[in-house]
């Protein structure tokens, strides 16, 4: 016979099964057959005594296991090999384990596994001490970028704990888009640890622009450890002159350099980086970085010549500088004229839409004769292949060449005066690595295979020879062009690696 229960008893019973249910209902059928209703009531009473007594025990059971799991977790944590560890390796630790894009969520999750990670963590000020982005500022106009008061003082308390914890190291903070609608408390705290900052971060979008009041509260701070400035755009509308007190900085950048005037230690930059509509300013600064060792230059649209003696009777000796970067955006090639790195290795061109005057850049290689890397990014229509078979000739240590958007000099011309042969002094004997990117081709592919074969030799036939060949052989060679190359031209070169020749 199969029994059915009634929902409302089997809602009342936790636990037990079915089938254990059913054998019960067996069980108290046989006992109390012979018994009355109230008798059965006083066993229900009996039972659920019964019940009470032994949820007593079972919760008081269940507290002294928690207790003694407790204790279990607790002696297991003390003797884990991390808790045994040295702080100043646990530290290091934790150190490898955040990463540079996302460490600010990192150092939070390690500070919170447990009180001892955080009190190691929060006693560890490298750990909070990696390059900062701070907004500064209330963004656009759309009501999802504003912040409450509310929102901007829990920001600030967040930026001062985390700034705490870096104490006293140096800390590097870049900014965010720069308005004039900032944030007092969040801005009260960057100019707290202000006199801590390595470095000093603005951003040069050209749509914002660094507010000059904003400057001259960083310069109040005393920037005593500061090795890095980059000003971003600065607001023209206030033309006093801005003097900054750096003893440490090496690195500068600033776009438009002119108006206002900045005054920084120029002598002790090593690495500078600006825009500027002026030759005399570019010339002036210039000649104040005598300890330049890397230098961009970004000559803009609305440069007019130097005036009549500017600069022409001293040259501008960079003797430290090692890299040069000019991005010819007005016609100022005579800047050359000026300069003189006689230990420059590395020279990168951009060439805009000017009329090109060889004889400029000749001259400056006489007087940069350590030129090991050229990049050339033309949009000049005047810069030929006779002016650039002139310039690798004028840099005979040439070991790497960059060509993007030079399709006007990089034609057979070219490409046969760097095809090797046997006799005479050939075209830039150390070049190896040639890197040539262009959506147009003016070239023919049978005369660039033969000239890139001209200077490849497989390891036997290196040994082979007598007289080892006057020209180095390719490293690297890299045709990043708008051109599905033909079966004559694989077949020239078949014998050239894949991974030193790419195309």
């Amino acid at each position: 016979m199969v029994l059915t229960l009634p929902a409302m008893f089997v809602s009342v019973v936790s636990g037990p099964t079915p089938a254990s249910i059913r054998a019960a209902v067996r069980e108290q059928i046989e006992r109390t057959k012979h018994s009355s209703k109230m008798e059965i009531a006083r066993f229900i009473k009996d039972s659920e005594l019964e019940i009470a007594s032994l949820d007593s025990k079972i919760r008081a059971l269940t507290k002294l296991r928690d207790s003694q799991r407790a204790c279990v977790l607790a002696l297991r944590y003390i003797i884990a090999p991390i808790r045994t560890l040295p702080l100043e390796l646990m530290a290091e630790i934790f150190e490898l384990t955040i990463e540079d894009e996302t460490h600010i969520r990192d150092a939070h999750r390690i500070s919170q596994v447990c009180s001892h990670w955080r009190e190691v963590a929060h006693g560890t000020p490298r750990l909070w001490s990696r390059p900062l982005r701070i907004e500064l500022c209330r963004k656009g106009g759309f009501s999802r970028f504003w912040i409450r008061p509310l929102e901007e003082k829990e920001i600030a308390a967040g930026l001062k704990a985390w700034l705490a914890r870096s104490a006293p190291l140096s800390i590097s903070i870049s900014f965010g888009l720069v308005t004039k609608n900032m944030y007092p408390a969040v801005l009260e705290e960057v100019l707290a640890v202000a006199s801590r900052s390595r470095s000093l971060i603005f951003p040069t979008a050209s749509d914002f622009k660094t507010p000059v009041p904003l400057l001259r509260q960083l310069i109040h701070a005393k920037l005593d450890r500061l090795e890095e400035l980059n000003l971003g755009i600065i607001d023209k509308a206030d033309h006093t002159p801005i003097a900054f007190a750096v003893p440490r900085l090496r690195t500068f950048s600033i776009a438009d350099l002119g108006e206002p005037q900045i005054i920084v230690p120029w002598s002790q930059l090593t690495e500078l980086t600006f825009s500027c509509g002026s030759p005399d300013v570019i010339l002036e600064v210039l000649s104040q970085c005598g300890n330049l060792v890397s230098a961009s230059i970004t000559i803009l649209k609305r440069t007019r010549l130097p005036g009549p003696g500017v600069g022409r009777d001293t040259s501008i000796q960079l003797s430290h500088l090692r890299s040069l970067d000019l991005d010819f955006m007005a016609d100022f090639a005579s800047l050359f004229d000026y300069l003189s790195a006689p230990v420059l290795q590395d020279l990168r061109l951009e060439l805009g839409e000017m009329h090109w005057t060889q004889a400029h850049l000749t001259a400056f290689q006489l007087r940069a004769p350590n030129i090991t890397q050229l990049e050339i990014l033309s949009g000049c229509w005047s810069f030929t292949s006779d002016n650039l078979v002139t310039t690798v000739r004028n840099s005979p240590l040439l070991t790497h060449l960059e060509l993007t958007c030079c399709d006007d000099c990089f034609d057979d011309a070219f490409i046969r005066a760097l095809h090797y042969e046997p006799g005479p002094t050939p075209l830039v004997p150390r070049l190896h690595h040639l890197t040539v990117r262009d959506e147009e081709m003016n070239f023919t592919e049978e005369i660039l295979a033969g000239m890139i074969a001209s200077r490849w030799w497989t390891d036997t036939e290196l040994i082979s020879f007598v007289v080892p060949p006057a020209v180095a052989r390719w490293t690297h060679v890299n045709l990043d062009v708008e051109y599905d190359f033909g079966s004559q031209f694989e077949d020239i070169l078949k014998h050239v690696p894949s991974d030193v020749l790419r195309h």
